[in-house]
């Protein structure tokens, strides 16, 4: 039989029943949009005003604004904000540019070894088998084997079979200079990938150092048009409620929905630079990675904040650009070559020796050895190396023309770096004099506009005076820290801060 509930808990349960019905009745006004932290990616839209429906006026407010989607493995693994330094390790960790120069240093770094293996000699061991009952080849093996029967006919040879043991010895004793040639361009070339290395690693620290500031840069931008957004809904809800009660014209609700969608359209925007900063960021650290809370502000620079003179800053640059040292180390690399090739008609002195074992059964056999020396001088070989050496020569030329374009292109490269912190710092100083304006004029507007000697049209367009201001604000700060990283670029002194 089943069973009873008591009635108390009979009755609690019809008034929760009850309680879960919602009756028909006006819907409810969310709360006013809170803005997001400047540091998390937007995964939703924001709330919205709902005001009273007009049959003449559009609900530009319900327009949806899409955001990027945030799929699960985008989602912050850690609360600690992403630093610079720590994108700097991380690219270190993970680029494939730095990990192909690598490669090429090591493979440089085997070519001097293999350079250096010319000077020791070489030592072999083989072993031939062979059967035969050809007269000379039998006759020769017997003989080699010490065991000639002078009894044997010949002319009808016996099949013989014979195991050859040999240990051989090569060894080069003269070439003239061209192993050392050979091993002085083989330095040369280590030390051009080496320095290679280097300036990729300083062009990659810039690169991820502008993707970092961009990123910084996105995050800002998305604040600060949210504010804007959230103003102008305000302003649209109260400028409608005066038109509904006869106090406000219909182009005051139309000049604020014009602004609203601008300012709309802009955050759509903004959203879609902070999706695409973060995929410039993941593109040159060279893996996916988790979206990072991001610094409330610029952190302060892994660099100095001293700017040199700028010729001072020139002759550092091609003092200290690792470019310069790599073309002038491959040049060095050429001339060592040319001389090799001026080499190949000297003199060489070879050294063999050898030492031989013949047996048929390995229980009985004999044994003998050879030393002797090789002379081999080239008489004539058609040209091949005069066009060899003429071929080395064009390749010192190329290398010093290009070396002479590398130092004009890092005097021009420090400065262009150089007139582009100025003219940044410049108009950081003039979007922060902007700031400070249009600050200004919102206050004496709003002043006017409660005291109703201005109109709405005239306090919308003063808000998002102050909303492009701020922007512009913002992007010049960026600026000006991508600027300070570019001209240690121009320096050649990011390459300092990889793996420290």
């Amino acid at each position: 039989m089943p069973r009873r509930l008591p009635v108390s808990v009979a009755v609690t349960l019809i008034a929760v029943l009850l309680g879960c019905r919602s009756p028909a009745s006006p819907r409810p006004v969310p709360a006013p949009v809170a803005e997001a932290p400047a540091d998390a990616r937007p995964t939703a839209r924001p709330a919205e005003l709902v005001v009273p429906a007009s049959a003449t006026v559009p609900h530009i407010e319900e327009m949806p604004i899409p955001t990027p989607p945030l799929d699960d493995a985008d989602a912050p693994l850690t609360d600690a904000p992403l630093t610079l330094d720590e994108a700097i390790q991380l690219m270190f960790d993970a680029n494939p540019d730095l990990e192909s120069a690598t490669a090429q240093m090591a493979a440089a770094d085997a070519a001097l070894e293999r350079a250096r293996a010319e000077f020791y000699p070489r030592l072999g061991v083989s072993e031939q088998y062979g059967v035969s009952n050809s007269p000379v080849t039998s006759f020769m093996f017997q003989l080699n084997q010490a065991r000639l029967d002078p009894t044997v006919d010949f002319n009808n040879a016996p099949t013989t079979d014979d195991f050859h043991t040999q240990f051989r010895i090569q060894h080069k004793i003269y070439a003239g200079e061209r192993r050392v040639h050979q091993l002085h361009a083989a330095q040369a070339q280590t030390d051009a990938a080496t320095l290679q290395l280097s300036a990729i690693q300083n062009q990659l620290v810039f690169r991820i150092a502008e993707a970092y500031y961009r990123l910084l840069q996105a995050r800002n931008l998305i604040g600060l048009r949210e504010e804007s957004t959230r103003r102008l809904e305000q302003h649209l809800k109260i400028v409608r409620t005066r038109f509904e009660n006869g106090t406000a014209v219909r182009s005051d609700v139309l000049t604020i929905e014009v602004r609203l969608a601008e300012e709309r359209e802009a955050l759509i925007t903004s959203r879609n630079q902070l999706e695409l900063a973060w995929y410039v960021l993941e593109n040159v650290i060279g893996q996916p990675m988790a979206r990072r809370p991001l610094p409330e502000a610029p952190p302060p620079p892994p660099w100095e904040r001293h700017v040199d003179e700028l010729e001072m800053a020139i002759d550092l640059a091609q003092a200290n650009r690792s470019e310069v040292g790599a073309l002038a180390s491959q040049r060095s690399a050429a001339e060592e070559k040319a001389l090799v090739a001026q080499g190949q008609k000297g003199l060489d002195v070879d050294l063999v020796a050898d030492y031989d074992v013949y047996t048929s059964d390995f229980l009985r056999g004999n044994d003998s050895f050879f030393v002797g020396v090789v002379f081999q001088l080239s008489l004539f070989d058609g040209g091949r190396t005069r066009w060899d050496v003429a071929r080395a020569r064009a390749r010192v030329r190329e290398l010093q023309a290009r070396e002479r374009r590398a130092m004009l292109d890092i005097e021009l490269d420090v400065r262009r770096a150089h007139l582009q912190l100025k003219d940044a710092q410049e108009r950081a100083r003039v979007a922060a004099r902007a700031v400070e304006q249009a600050s200004e004029s919102l206050r004496e507007i709003e002043t006017r506009y409660r005291n109703q000697t201005a109109t709405v049209t005239r306090l919308v367009d003063a808000q998002v005076g102050l909303a492009n201001a701020r922007v512009r604000r913002a992007t010049a700060e960026i600026e000006v820290e991508i600027a300070r990283a570019r001209l240690e670029r121009a320096a050649g002194r990011l390459d300092s801060l990889i793996g420290r």
